[in-house]
């Protein structure tokens, strides 16, 4: 869509355009933010949940010898040893140490990972040896090669390990470690500004405000999430429901983040000043009117240096549009690739009936008990933040979904995944 202009603050703003499938608005709100090309090299001990900015290949085989697999004997097989064979032990080899070589009528007590030593090509488990004295007896046939890895068997010189864009995590500081690598090169931290907009809206903690409240619940939630991803997270406090207010806010924030984040007036009623206090700031807009529920109302654009995101108001669709939209912000962001988040099938407990026409993300709890896992669907209210609370997850329903019986499959999206960067 066309950059959305306005000339001054009473201008209309731009019609909503039709609802968008999800996967469509994530791409339109991905497309803009820019990748940040900034890097910094740090620790391997402190790079879990960092993004890598090079590419990494393997300089050393994995294991870089041949190694016992297990705790036995080490010995020269040749083409096979029969059951009753009788071997002297020769000499004793812990992990760490190397052992001297092996004769064909010989064998070597080895401990797991430790050097295969020289002559040896087999380790007979000792489960399957009768130790007599300075002698060893087989309890079975051995047949060459067996319990032993062999160098480069995991990792090959050459292969590739990390590569642009990967948020590495245990796994890889674990392989990246087996390479002697002790510092890597990651993209700067993303730096994300949180504010809320609201004349209802105050602290949680300020309890001395006269007149209805409520307390702001957004900006804390999406604060733990996105310190989940990583990021480094800008409070930009509350604004009342101004244009020129929350302009002048969205400005000075802008030149300071990559990404600014604000919650509520994403929809276009009277008290809905997104769009609107962007073009103030100078900056472009673009309504993403979504085929979801909740969530439908989301603003994206750019001012100054940053990307922008409005979400909705209400604690559950602010949850949901930001697992799904902020999540694809972020992700270009980061130069990462970027898809819905994926879930599994599971079976209704309850009948559900509902209105098709969107993609809707319900609070749901895992029933144990049964042949297997069902799905209790806790609540459709967007406002409600306990049945959030007690959910394993969100229930996925299709836009085509009008009703289901007890037993009928549908996606399930654990939170563990739905809200990981």
């Amino acid at each position: 869509m066309p950059t959305q202009t306005l000339c001054s603050k009473s201008a209309p703003i731009a019609p909503v355009p039709a609802m968008l499938p999800v996967g469509m608005g994530m791409a339109r709100a991905a497309a803009k933010a820019c990748p940040v090309s900034c890097t910094e090299t740090v620790p391997l001990w402190l790079s879990g949940g960092r993004v890598l900015a090079q590419t990494v290949r393997a300089t050393r085989a994995c294991p870089s010898f041949d190694q016992a697999a297990m705790d036995g004997y080490a010995v020269a097989a040749g083409a096979g040893l029969a059951r009753g064979t009788r071997l002297r032990v020769s000499g004793r080899i812990a992990a760490g140490q190397q052992g001297t070589a092996v004769t064909t009528d010989a064998a070597a007590r080895i401990f797991t990972g430790a050097p295969l030593p020289d002559g040896a090509d087999t380790v007979i488990m000792q489960e399957h040896a009768e130790r007599l004295g300075d002698a060893v007896v087989l309890a079975r046939s051995v047949a060459p090669g067996e319990h032993v890895r062999r160098r480069g068997e995991d990792v090959p010189v050459g292969r590739t390990l990390g590569w642009p864009g990967l948020r590495l995590d245990a796994r890889h500081v674990a392989l990246l470690a087996a390479q002697d690598i002790g510092a890597v090169v990651v993209r700067r931290r993303i730096r994300v500004a949180i504010l809320s907009t609201g004349d209802e809206l105050r602290d949680a903690d300020d309890i001395s405000r006269d007149g209805p409240s409520i307390p702001d619940t957004n900006r804390p939630m999406l604060a733990a999430l996105l310190s989940r991803a990583g990021v480094e997270v800008v409070d930009g406090g509350q604004v009342r429901d101004n244009a020129g207010a929350i302009a002048q806010a969205l400005a000075a924030l802008s030149w300071a983040c990559d990404l600014v984040v604000t919650t509520g007036g994403a929809s276009v009623g009277e008290e809905d000043h997104a769009a609107r206090s962007l073009i103030l700031a100078g900056g472009e807009w673009e309504t993403l009117k979504l085929g979801l529920k909740p969530g439908k109302p989301a603003v994206v654009g750019r001012i100054g240096g940053a990307a922008y995101l409005g979400l909705p108001g209400n604690p559950v669709s602010a949850l949901v549009s930001w697992s799904l939209l902020g999540r694809a912000m972020l992700a270009r962001l980061e130069g990462r690739p970027f898809a819905r988040p994926r879930g599994f099938v599971v079976p209704l407990a309850e009948p559900c009936v509902r209105k098709p026409g969107r993609t809707e993300f319900l609070p749901a709890k895992l029933v144990l008990g049964g042949e297997e896992p069902a799905l209790a669907i806790l609540g459709s209210t967007s406002a409600r933040l306990m049945p959030l609370a007690e959910a394993d997850g969100l229930a996925e329903l299709p836009e085509t979904f009008a009703s289901g019986a007890a037993g009928q499959r549908v996606a399930f999206h654990p939170f563990e995944s739905f809200l990981a960067p």
